[in-house]
C-alpha cells in the first residue's frame, strides 16, 4: 500500500465514522424550584405594591438555561392573566407569574 492509497483509505474511514457519529445527548436539564400558590400570590403583592409605590425591585425568575435577574421598575401588573412588565431605562422585560422565583424590594 503507497502513501496515496493510505491517504484515500485514511479519509474515507474519517468520513464513515464522522457520518455515523451521533450528538451527544445532554443529560443536564434546567429545572426552577416548585413555588407554592401562596409563596406566588405573595410575590403577585409585593409586585402590585411595588408598581402602586413606585419602588425598584429585583426579580429572580426561571430562564430557558439558568435563572435569571432583573432588575427595575414594574411598569404593569396583570394579575388576572399572570403576567407583568417591568422597565429598566428602555429596556423592558414581560415576565410570567409562573417564572417567578424571588422578589426582593429596594
Amino acid at each position: 500500500m503507497n502513501v496515496i492509497n493510505f491517504h484515500q483509505w485514511y479519509e474515507n474511514r474519517l468520513y464513515l465514522a464522522l457520518m455515523h457519529q451521533s450528538e451527544p445527548k445532554r443529560t443536564w436539564k434546567y429545572e426552577p424550584p416548585q413555588i407554592e400558590p401562596d409563596q406566588l400570590e405573595y410575590m403577585a403583592f409585593l409586585l402590585e405594591e411595588a408598581h402602586e409605590l413606585e419602588k425598584p425591585v429585583l426579580v429572580t425568575y426561571a430562564g430557558k438555561h439558568s435563572p435569571l435577574q432583573f432588575y427595575g421598575q414594574v411598569i404593569y401588573v396583570q394579575p388576572y392573566e399572570g403576567w407583568f412588565i417591568m422597565a429598566n431605562g428602555q429596556i423592558k422585560q414581560r415576565l410570567r407569574f409562573r417564572q417567578l422565583i424571588e422578589v426582593d424590594w429596594f
